[in-house]
């Protein structure tokens, strides 16, 4: 396999929904975020990038500019004084005994290049838990044009690494949109921790080394690190500038973050909403109980029977049926369906069923169809009620698939507690009931919490899987404070007039986005309806897009972090967010070419609408309006994933 300068597969012809690359030299598809290994390496390359030595190629990576070599007053303030593990630990010292700064390659001096100013990193440590001595890592970035503003970026799956919130890093992108540098360009303090574990795996960092339940990691992984940090953040923020002579104080403060940091933005706003002014929560993995049900229910569908997997062949033929029937509901066919939950595809009915003698891979058995319905229907419990939304229709791929198929189909533990990457989905979900659900219980046999069923009662009458209730009141009050989706619980966030901005991707087949749908509606029925609700909250929803838009037809890319301050300081919430989609070379967006299209992204339950003349393809023929309620409209596809009226 032949790897680019950031790691990434060279040639990798499309990244799915949770950052699955197919690589053509091997012929095999590869996780990308979901595989230690290649997270590993993303994270010493990530390490070596921010060394001295090439700070000037990362440096002209976020600016696409020369790098020049390191100065510690480029940019504004003169950070010298400051910028070295000696110098750095002093000024800790005096904010909290337990922050501790990394004394080898811990501290470095990035010089500035054009329109990036010179900035300072430093890398450490700090305790989340007094009594038990439990810590975290965090990595700073303080730039020499500092604004008074304090950024703390969320992070990704289960964390365990600090690579993509890095804010030096091209990758940042992913959880905080936007284009590589933003946050240093605008003078933004940043922090972001590894939530107090180390390796991407689902689970296996929950377990002591000597046995049993790890449960300061737990915490620190729920909500603990980043409510500690913003704490010791702000107030080594405050001191580290005043240190080098900077004028003013510390004057807002942020959290943005995609996937896991889109769950720990939600958790921010639940339950420590007074650390930060505005909060920006993308693709967010919400309810982690809920996609551990949906994404072992799922892979289980595929061994049900011999006959119930899907061969690549086969899972390629739906996405265009399905673009047949739903393109056009918004008014153009533009290979956008803005609206998925309004289409009118049902996987039994709308597939080629197979009939004697037919070629196996021009249309589906019973049993395939019926696996395609568990993965676009809700996941329900015995009585009927909603679990956890089914995946929209739009985009379907192969996420859902399992990367290996045991040898033995009724095997009670078909999937053991792997790590991440090795089976996708079935990892997290198996890992995540096991580890935080169900702890060191020997007899623990996930399999058998799963069945299926055609209809039955409540809203979905398709095939889809079935939980006991029991079992979900278990899981959901086992990780209740890392699950940021209390609609009540919004009440303080909302009563001090913080800002949060929600976005989802409709594509998305890694979270699916239709549990923010669900959320919204109950967070407007809860406040007061849409207007009253959309003072403090407001949801955007990105047609095309793949989790936190790595890929799709779509345009994914806006400028979330300017949305956000102006929406804070000046008091204009966002009514459009203008969005973009930008092309890529090799898996990696090419931000210095034209965008290939644009279009306006609206406040939910607006939907954009076509001008009906000019390039489909240019934001300027689109438009948003107050009067437009067209993302409230659900028809059978709707239904049949529990979206909520």
């Amino acid at each position: 396999m032949r790897w680019s300068a950031f790691e990434w597969p060279n040639g990798a012809t499309r990244i799915s929904s949770v950052g699955d690359a197919f690589d053509p030299a091997s012929q095999k598809t590869i996780s990308l975020f979901r595989n230690p290994t290649i997270m590993q390496k993303l994270a010493k390359r990530s390490s070596w990038l921010a060394g001295a030595a090439l700070a000037g190629t990362l440096t002209a990576t976020l600016s696409g500019g020369a790098s020049q070599p390191a100065s510690a007053t480029e940019g504004g303030l003169d950070l010298s004084s400051v910028c070295s593990p000696g110098a750095m630990q002093a000024v800790a010292d005096k904010v909290a005994p337990g922050i501790r700064i990394q004394a080898t390659g811990g501290v470095r001096l990035v010089g500035a290049s054009t329109g990036v100013p010179a900035y300072c990193q430093a890398r450490g440590s700090f305790v989340t838990n007094p009594k038990t001595g439990k810590t975290a890592n965090f990595l700073a970035t303080f730039p020499a044009n500092w604004n008074g503003r304090y950024l703390q970026y969320g992070c990704f799956g289960h964390c365990g690494s600090i690579v993509l919130n890095d804010a030096a890093s091209p990758l940042v992108t992913i959880v905080a949109q936007g284009k590589p540098g933003d946050a240093i360009r605008r003078g933004y303090a940043t922090f972001g921790t590894d939530q107090g574990h180390s390796g991407m795996n689902w689970a296996s960092w929950a377990y002591k080394s000597g046995g049993g339940i790890d449960i300061d990691a737990i915490e620190d992984f729920y909500y603990r690190a980043d409510k500690v940090l913003a704490q010791v953040g702000k107030q080594l923020t405050s001191a580290v500038f005043s240190a080098a002579g900077a004028p003013g104080s510390l004057r807002r403060s942020y959290f943005m973050g995609c996937s896991g940091g889109g769950r720990d933005a939600l958790v921010a706003a639940t339950y420590f909403p007074e650390m930060f002014d505005g909060i920006v929560a993308g693709s967010p993995y919400a309810d982690m109980m809920g996609v551990g049900f949906q994404g072992t229910g799922m892979a289980l569908a595929t061994i049900r029977s011999p006959q119930a997997d899907l061969s690549p062949e086969l899972i390629a033929m739906v996405a265009p049926i399905v673009t047949a029937k739903c393109d056009k509901a918004d008014g153009v066919a533009d290979g956008l369906i803005q609206n998925p939950a309004a289409c009118n595809f049902r996987a039994q009915r709308d597939l080629p069923l197979c009939e004697a003698g037919a070629p196996a891979d021009r249309c589906f058995t019973k049993d395939q169809a019926e696996t395609v319905s568990t993965v676009l229907s809700a996941v329900t419990d015995e009585h009927g009620r909603v679990i956890q939304p089914g995946y929209t229709v739009s985009d379907f791929d192969a996420t859902f698939r399992p990367k290996t198929r045991p040898a033995n189909l009724t095997d009670p533990a078909p999937w053991p507690d792997s790590p991440a990457g090795v089976d996708g989905l079935p990892s997290s979900g198996f890992s995540i009931l096991k580890a935080f659900v169900h702890g060191d219980e020997p007899d623990f046999a996930v399999r058998a919490l799963f069945s299926f069923r055609q209809g039955g009662p409540g809203p979905v009458k398709g095939y889809h899987i079935v939980v006991p209730r029991a079992e979900v009141e278990r899981a959901r009050e086992s990780a209740r404070m890392g699950i940021g989706t209390h609609p009540q619980l919004l009440r303080a966030m909302i009563g001090q007039d913080r800002k949060l901005l929600i976005w989802s991707n409709l594509g998305d087949r890694g979270l699916t986005p239709f549990m923010m749908t669900n959320y919204y509606k109950q967070l407007a029925r809860t406040f007061g309806g849409y207007a009253k609700l959309q003072r403090n909250v407001r949801l955007f929803s990105l047609p095309s897009t793949a989790h936190c838009s790595l890929g799709g037809n779509g345009p994914g890319n806006f400028d979330a972090l300017g949305a956000i301050e102006d929406w804070v300081e000046n008091g204009k919430a966002p009514e459009a967010l203008p969005a973009a989609l930008y092309p890529t070379n090799g898996p990696m967006t090419d931000y210095s070419k034209a965008p290939k299209r644009t279009m306006p992204l609206c406040k939910f339950p607006e939907m954009a609408r076509y001008s009906g003349t000019g390039n489909v393809y240019d934001a300027a023929n689109w438009r948003c309006s107050p009067q437009d309620k067209r993302m409230l409209r659900i028809g059978e596809s709707g239904r049949e994933a529990g979206v909520i009226d």
